[in-house]
């Protein structure tokens, strides 16, 4: 077995799907053509995220016949907006030991204090039933542990590192629309206490997955680092930072 430490840009869901438009189908798709695969199969991920989320440091376990090369799959894969960025054989599936999300909110003239209380209420093991998609089968426990809520101010933006064991569906997406609340004056710390509560029902805002990105899906694996691949990573994400620099200058001056 394999892993792959693996990054993309949103455009696709992660999830494997039957239309085959999804990281995971993609990645399988370019090591199926290079002859690496003993089976088409996904065996463990590091986190599941929806189309519009990105992702640093996702991963994925897989059977390959051989040490890949991975300067020959990103070049197939780049025109997808996914990377693999090291790899590593291993003989049993790794722990999660945590996962990093972060969510780049528009600074708009948040009460960041208020927010950062509102982060330290979200520590800790909690029912977040109410800062989850429903799920109708009821077969998940809502039950989750948050370890950190990190609020930091950027001037235009704010970052919001939220990490944990594990999250359910749209569950930190949803935590930032509580946090947006309590920052516009519009929800206050009971409030988010009373949402906490498992004998209580509220919908919250869920905000969109354009904002979020997977930092790290942390497990212990020394990974073999591609710098070529890294290089040519970094001066695609350069470009695109440039880009977007100057469409935020061009919508300031429109402000």
């Amino acid at each position: 077995m394999y892993i792959l430490k693996v990054a993309y840009d949103g455009r696709y869901s992660f999830q494997q799907q039957p239309h085959k438009q999804t990281v995971c189908d993609k990645i399988l798709d370019v090591l199926d053509e290079l002859n690496l695969l003993e089976e088409r199969k996904i065996i463990y991920s590091g986190g599941r995220t929806d189309k519009g989320v990105s992702a640093l440091g996702n991963f994925v376990v897989v059977n390959l016949k051989k040490e890949p090369i991975l300067s020959y799959i990103n070049h197939k894969l780049k025109d997808y907006g996914i990377w693999v960025l090291g790899f590593k054989e291993i003989n049993k599936i790794p722990e999660v030991k945590y996962r990093h999300y972060r969510y780049i909110l528009p600074n708009i003239g948040y009460d960041i204090k208020k927010m950062e209380e509102a982060g330290k209420i979200l520590e800790g093991r909690h029912s977040f039933h109410n800062l989850s998609k429903r799920d109708r089968s009821k077969e998940k426990d809502p039950i989750r542990e948050i370890y950190k809520v990190n609020i930091k101010d950027n001037k235009f933006f704010l970052e919001i590192d939220i990490i944990g064991k594990s999250f359910l569906w749209q569950m930190v997406r949803k935590i930032v629309g509580a946090l947006d609340l309590i920052g516009r004056g519009e929800g206050d710390l009971d409030w988010l206490k009373k949402i906490l509560n498992p004998n209580y029902k509220e919908g919250v805002p869920t905000f969109p997955a354009e904002g979020l990105i997977l930092v790290e899906a942390k497990v212990d694996i020394n990974y073999i680092i591609d710098r070529y691949s890294l290089k040519k990573f970094k001066e695609h994400w350069f470009e695109r930072y440039k880009y977007y620099i100057m469409k935020f200058g061009i919508a300031k001056t429109v402000i």
